[in-house]
């Protein structure tokens, strides 16, 4: 499990009783914690960068719960949001999930179910962050390359030697290899295979006119 830093998990119920209940298992477990007893409360003071999951319940004293997931997805949390349902919800927590929510727990809440569940969101999470910031890194990287750089980017990503790329271009071989050298630079690039990660969110250009 995730523990330096730890996965943070918002917990927003209005039963203190059952938010103290299950941030001390999560807490237990390694988790962070954020407790919120009301719809407004969580919207105004959560952290829409953290890594981790939202426990939601799907019925607030103030706000119905599917409310609560849709204005917070518009101020711009992705973490899963997973809603905390009733026997009776279960149809509700459903539309939840069409709504994006990415499930449900039902009360009384196993605690062994939820902690899988919950380690599941927040892995899942963390993948999606390291995809995003991989791609925003790509971006950055291919957006420092001169137009000629990027010919030689997507040659090497084809798997072309040095010489090939010298002759498909028109250059010598030592352009190529300065070329190539400062490809990796910018890309930040230790091999030839971070280049052909970083190639899976760029658009592919022709080799002509990058």
């Amino acid at each position: 499990m995730q523990q330096e830093p730890p996965f943070v998990v918002a917990i927003v119920d209005d039963d203190a009783g059952f938010r103290d209940a299950i941030g001390w298992l999560l807490k237990a477990n390694g988790y962070g914690v954020r407790g919120y007893g009301d719809a407004p409360s969580f919207l105004a003071g959560h952290d829409p960068t953290f890594i981790g999951c939202v426990l939601l319940d799907l019925r607030l004293d103030d706000s119905c719960g599917i409310d609560t997931l849709v204005e917070a997805r518009r101020r711009g949390l992705d973490a899963p949001v997973l809603m905390i349902s009733g026997h009776g919800d279960i149809p509700t927590a459903v539309k939840a999930v069409k709504l994006g929510a990415a499930g449900f727990i039902e009360k009384p809440v196993d605690n062994d179910k939820l902690l899988a569940t919950v380690e599941t969101a927040c892995t899942a999470h963390q993948q999606q962050c390291r995809q995003h910031g991989r791609a925003i890194n790509a971006l950055k990287g291919y957006g420092q390359l001169t137009s000629r750089e990027r010919q030689v980017f997507w040659a090497i990503t084809d798997g072309l030697t040095n010489k090939e790329i010298a002759t498909t271009l028109g250059i010598s071989i030592r352009t190529a290899e300065t070329h190539r050298a400062r490809v990796f630079e910018k890309m930040t690039a230790g091999s030839v295979g971070d280049l052909n990660r970083a190639a899976h969110f760029l658009p592919r250009p022709s080799l002509v006119n990058p």
